[in-house]
């Protein structure tokens, strides 16, 4: 896991007043190993935690079992429903699980109350955070329920391309569906279409692109 220190990931607090540089830097921190349940469903609140180092994956799950992502928590940020939920003293209304090894500086909730009151440069950062975060959730949502799934599909393709540029995409159905919040039958049913137009080649949890730049004129095509 890389070594990162709190003040290069959240400035912010390492140069705001006395009170918060105090604060943070008297902050527990915690390691996680991969595929850890980090809060689930229904389960109290009772840290305020920034992410140092690794993935953490907030998901929810709805009627038959089926998961969706509502969005990952990175190095530099906070968890949008931590947040909420440690403001309004609600059990969390989904799950997260950490996909890597994940480093996190923690504050108990009597330290977070004080701190709202005491630390300026952290309640601007606490409240900025969750603007910012709301925000991205709102557009996942409204990716979720209007974009045509197709088009999810496609553009998901693409950005794992990127990343890996070359190279067979390495996911499971399953997985895919998760990222997308669909149904895993719904994925194999476009992704067979995709092969069958030549744009792709399915193999065993894995997917090779044929044809990016077909695969861009859908994902760009006027709906």
């Amino acid at each position: 896991m890389q070594e990162t220190t709190w003040p290069g990931l959240f400035p912010s607090l390492a140069t705001g007043d006395p009170a918060t540089r105090a604060l943070a830097a008297a902050a527990h921190t915690l390691e996680l190993p991969p595929d850890q349940p980090v809060f689930h469903a229904g389960s109290p609140c009772p840290n305020y935690v920034l992410v140092l180092a690794g993935s953490i994956r907030v998901q929810l799950i709805g009627e038959g079992g089926r998961e969706a992502l509502l969005y990952r928590v990175l190095p530099g940020h906070a968890c949008v429903l931590t947040t909420c939920c440690i403001l309004s003293g609600d059990d969390y209304p989904a799950e997260a699980f950490t996909e890597s090894p994940v480093r996190v500086l923690s504050f108990g909730k009597a330290v977070f109350d004080r701190a709202l009151e005491e630390a300026p440069a952290f309640r601007r950062f606490v409240f900025a955070n969750l603007g910012g975060r709301i925000a991205q959730v709102i557009a996942r949502m409204e990716e979720l329920a209007f974009r045509p799934i197709d088009r999810r599909l496609i553009d998901f393709l693409l950005l794992r391309l990127g990343e890996a540029p070359g190279s067979p995409l390495a996911a499971t159905h399953q997985e895919i569906a998760v990222e997308l919040g669909t149904a895993r039958e719904v994925v194999s049913r476009h992704l067979k279409r995709l092969e069958t137009a030549g744009l792709v080649r399915l193999g065993r949890s894995t997917i090779e692109i044929l044809d990016r730049r077909g695969l861009e004129r859908i994902a760009f095509d006027p709906l």
